[in-house]
């Protein structure tokens, strides 16, 4: 019995290709009269998906999140110990690369801006940033052979060289919000693969420092 109206799912989430998520609409949200479509809204569906969504849909793509979800689903009768041991693994693999950046990158250059308190943390993301390195060219170089995002954006248009409002809130300090990275690993993440994404990120972070 919840009362959550809509929930967004995101495949990448859960092992699905990056670029197709899903809605939940409660039955019946709609059904409230003080509900209307809001007037600046950017995009309504045709008659044939009931005005809900615009374009075709991607049918690899929901095939795709569909079989990660059967796989998920199937690890349920496991119960918490299997999510247990998920969660062990993802931990693991998220310090090796922690570990593997900081040791193969100089003194300060490496800062982990996720909480001290492992508790306090998901055990499948980390949010690195590199002093003196520009995110956004990290990234374009290293895209095509380690899967992460830029943490951070440098605003550079209105000169006042702003960073991201979340790194803002966790008080991450501007030359390290910067260079900021977010990777993220899953249970399928193997060892060798957690080594060569870091040999990619640190050969790329030299060049850029040496480079200054």
């Amino acid at each position: 019995g919840s009362n959550v109206d809509m929930v967004t799912v995101v495949g990448h989430k859960f092992g699905a290709p990056k670029g197709v998520a899903c809605l939940y609409i409660r039955p019946g949200c709609f059904d409230r009269k003080h509900l209307s479509v809001p007037k600046n809204y950017m995009l309504l569906g045709g008659g044939q998906e009931n005005g809900r969504r615009g374009g075709t849909e991607n049918v690899p793509y929901i095939v795709g999140m569909g079989v990660a979800a059967d796989i998920l689903m199937q690890k349920m009768p496991q119960g918490d110990l299997q999510w247990q041991q998920d969660a062990h693994w993802m931990k693991a693999m998220r310090y090796r690369l922690l570990k593997s950046l900081t040791k193969g990158l100089p003194d300060r250059i490496v800062r982990d801006n996720g909480p001290r308190r492992h508790f306090n943390r998901l055990p499948n993301t980390l949010s690195v940033g590199f002093r003196g390195v520009d995110s956004s060219q990290l990234l374009e170089r290293i895209q095509h052979r380690v899967a992460c995002s830029a943490g951070a954006a440098c605003h550079s248009g209105d000169g006042k060289g702003k960073i991201s409002s979340v790194l803002e809130a966790m008080e991450v300090p501007m030359e390290y919000a910067a260079g900021t990275l977010r990777l993220s690993v899953g249970p399928g993440t193997t060892e060798d693969e957690i080594d060569m994404a870091s040999v990619t990120i640190i050969e790329e972070v030299k060049r850029q420092l040496t480079s200054i």
